[in-house]
């Protein structure tokens, strides 16, 4: 039984059912979601994150925010949705494994893989905008284009 399987949002959840909905994937700390509360008027209704620190941070930030703490591959994007529209998706996926600034150019393929579950939320929730970001190196990952 995976933490999806477990997950009921409450009947005052922070959104309208007819509202598309804001996922934060890979939530940190919060500054994403600060950003996209600063430009779209509310916070994300769900964030993300397989670290409990993070998420108990993220949550301070952003207590309206449903907080899921679940490996993302594990977060099934039509249990997470059910099944609402997703206006935004935001991923963030981590790359401190394969940056410049960490002085090698170490690239751990499992921290790579990370971003193709961009693709999955794309093919099952269908959200109508993703913002992806990451280091100037994941171009160097393979065709981007």
């Amino acid at each position: 039984m995976s933490i999806m399987d477990s997950i009921a949002l409450p009947h005052d959840a922070p959104f309208e059912p007819a509202t598309p909905m804001i996922i934060d994937s890979f939530a940190g700390g919060g500054g994403a979601s600060t950003g996209i509360e600063m430009a779209l008027g509310r916070s994300p209704d769900v964030a993300i994150n397989h670290s409990g620190p993070a998420l108990a941070l993220h949550q301070a930030n952003h207590p309206e925010t449903l907080h899921l703490n679940s490996n993302i591959w594990d977060a099934d994007p039509l249990s997470v949705t059910g099944g609402r529209p997703v206006g935004l998706l935001w991923a963030s996926p981590d790359c401190k494994h394969f940056s410049k600034a960490k002085g090698a150019a170490l690239c751990d393929r499992n921290i790579r893989d990370l971003a193709w579950v961009v693709v999955r939320w794309a093919e099952e929730a269908r959200p109508d905008v993703i913002c992806m970001e990451n280091v100037e190196e994941f171009v160097t990952w393979g065709p981007v284009g």
